[in-house]
């Protein structure tokens, strides 16, 4: 007998909200803009287009520079449009405009150029301290004669 399961990944605490409208999409380009996030965004794509080179190894590289310029702009405009509908789900159009508001200030500016180096400055420090505790974790349960060769 079969029982019924309904599984759903969508976050339920979120706020159920329709299709974004054109001036929301509009300004989570901006958003994107003056958060950095697009430079960001423009950083992942040679990344993709590598990726795809080296699945691709007999596609001469002029046809690949010439698929690159093709579609990066349209790369950066999926994405916005991809994120519109998740930031509807939790901003209000007004929010949007006072959270572009602050990254138009000093401050913002400053958070949008250090965000990316500060983020991968925190994220090999989590590296660091997760090997650190991996480490101690395994050697407790080796001093307690536990097996870890597998580690």
């Amino acid at each position: 007998m079969a029982i019924p399961c309904n599984v759903s990944a969508q976050n339920n605490d979120a706020p159920v909200a329709e299709a974004p409208s054109a001036d929301y999409v509009a300004t989570i380009d901006k958003l994107l803009e003056v958060s950095g996030s697009k430079e960001t965004m423009k950083a992942q794509f040679p990344v993709l287009m590598n990726t795809l080179k080296n699945m691709l190894p007999n596609i001469p590289e002029d046809v690949f520079a010439k698929i690159e310029a093709k579609y990066r702009e349209l790369f950066i405009n999926r994405m916005v449009e991809f994120y519109a509908p998740i930031y509807n789900r939790y901003f209000t159009l007004e929010e949007l405009k006072n959270y572009i508001a602050f990254y138009e200030t000093d401050l913002g500016r400053k958070i949008a150029k250090v965000n990316p180096t500060l983020m991968g400055d925190l994220f090999q420090v989590g590296e660091q301290a997760g090997a650190f505790i991996m480490q101690s974790v395994i050697a407790e349960l080796k001093s307690k004669g536990f097996d870890t060769k597998g580690l």
